[in-house]
């Protein structure tokens, strides 16, 4: 039999051993030393000038004086001396007065890493989706050196990784990246219904805010790309094909929420068939004052048609050219309707059959080249409410000899019609204009389109 236990090393009483006494009160006095091993420090190298019996210290690396020699061991002062005890690796101790708790690795005592803990509650009890808890009046987490950052980090730019702020644990306010690497800011005052605030686009730094109205301000003319086969109207519609909107309806969602600074705006659509249905595509100037151009091609018009059950094209506001496609409608609604404070100009359009083509309400209507009339229309042009024709020079082609069933060109309610410079080639049937109320169509020598003489009442005057 050994003379010492195989853990402490404590000392065996021996048999036929005199003074028996001696051996058990020597094991005594080491399991005093180290059995709820609490001491008073673990970094000191030099014995303190005074120390009380039963005193015990962690000596640090180093040491110095009575301690010299003894790197690492329990120090014990017992009868007037330094005892020294070598741990064993895994042993610990708490050191006072903030019980810290220490471990033995075999080379230092030092504090435990915390790390691949299942759970952690700081003030509160963690769960198993919750793996963190804090309850706290605040947390701080301070630098290390010139700065500190907090980091948290996602899988794949379809996660989220977000800072979510709860009353009674019902989500108000979330920030960060949702559902995409785009960074936005939502709020909810019900912690089911949200509605997004601002939105920072990862890929270019652009800024949008629905809620607000947040404008980006252009410095530079301005083009979106609609495509109805390969667009989408997640995209950002500054390039074509997959890069492109897939609805005219989304791209003027675009236009309307610029600061265009005085300069263009144009959406140009790829070649295609649009079906609008029976809701017009409401366009309304940007901010700023700048030409909104919806272009299609030009040198092929019929290559993009727009179709409609109610009207296609309703301008609300602002200066709107129309120009490279053919439009026409199926339903009780005009083509084209122009409402007050809104300057419509067309170029390079074909006008398919339609209950009416233009439809002026207080608006303006500008010619800014050439079109075609290629459908039967109960009239082509009506003004009302004030509204315009401007005087200027263009070129309308009638083809395959169109019928206006009402007339070529109702002017009503006060609207203005200045045909002075109008060239019309080709033939129609028809009444050639209806005025009245107070309307005035000044002809300028041109004969309009139609087979039947037009005519004029209630105050209505034709020149």
């Amino acid at each position: 039999m050994t003379d010492t236990s195989p853990v402490l090393a404590l000392p065996y009483i021996q048999p036929s051993q005199a003074q028996k006494h001696v051996t058990h009160n020597e094991a005594l006095r080491l399991l005093d030393a180290i059995v709820q091993l609490s001491v008073l420090s673990f970094t000191e190298t030099t014995p303190p000038a005074t120390a009380g019996e039963g005193d015990r210290y962690l000596v640090a690396s180093n040491a110095v004086g009575d301690w010299a020699g003894h790197d690492h061991a329990v120090a014990v002062f017992v009868d007037g001396a330094w005892q020294f005890i070598a741990p064993m690796p895994g042993w610990v101790a708490s050191v006072a007065p903030g019980q810290t708790q220490v471990v033995y690795d075999g080379a230092r005592w030092a504090v435990p890493a915390l790390q691949d803990v299942p759970r952690l509650g700081v003030g509160a009890a963690p769960d198993a989706y919750n793996r963190l808890v804090v309850a706290s009046d605040a947390v701080l987490f301070n630098n290390a050196g010139a700065g500190h950052q907090v980091k948290i980090n996602k899988a794949a730019d379809g996660d989220t990784a977000s800072l979510l702020f709860q009353t009674a644990f019902g989500g108000r306010a979330e920030m960060g990246t949702s559902g995409s690497d785009d960074f936005a800011i939502k709020v909810s005052g019900d912690g089911a219904n949200w509605a997004e605030a601002l939105r920072i686009e990862a890929a270019s730094g652009r800024v949008t805010a629905p809620v607000s109205g947040w404008r980006e301000r252009l410095t530079a003319p301005r083009i979106y790309y609609v495509d109805p086969l390969q667009g989408g109207d997640g995209q950002r519609g500054r390039g074509t094909g997959a890069a492109a909107f897939a609805s005219l309806g989304r791209a003027m969602e675009e236009v309307v929420r610029l600061d265009s600074a005085g300069h263009a705006v144009t959406v140009q659509l790829a070649d295609g068939s649009y079906e609008l249905g029976a809701s017009p595509v409401a366009a309304r100037a940007a901010l700023g004052g700048g030409l909104v151009e919806l272009v299609g091609n030009t040198g092929d018009p019929d290559a993009v048609t727009m179709t409609a059950t109610g009207s296609v094209i309703e301008l609300v506001s602002g200066r709107l050219r129309l120009r490279g496609m053919r439009i026409e409608t199926s339903g009780a609604d005009p083509a084209i309707r122009v409402l007050p404070e809104a300057v419509l100009e067309v170029d390079e359009v074909i006008f398919g059959a339609a209950v009416g083509h233009l439809d002026i309400v207080g608006g303006r209507v500008e010619g800014a080249g050439s079109y075609v009339i290629d459908g039967d229309a109960s009239y082509h042009l009506r003004l009302s409410q004030g509204a315009v024709l401007a005087r200027r020079m263009q070129t309308v082609t009638l083809a395959n000899t169109p019928d206006f069933a009402t007339a070529f060109v109702i002017c009503e309610m006060a609207g203005q019609a200045d045909f002075s410079g109008h060239g019309f080639t080709g033939t129609a049937t028809g009444k050639r204009f209806d005025v009245s109320s107070n309307a005035v169509v000044q002809s300028g020598g041109t004969v309009l389109p139609g087979d039947i003489a037009g005519t004029t009442h209630s105050g209505g005057l034709y020149l």
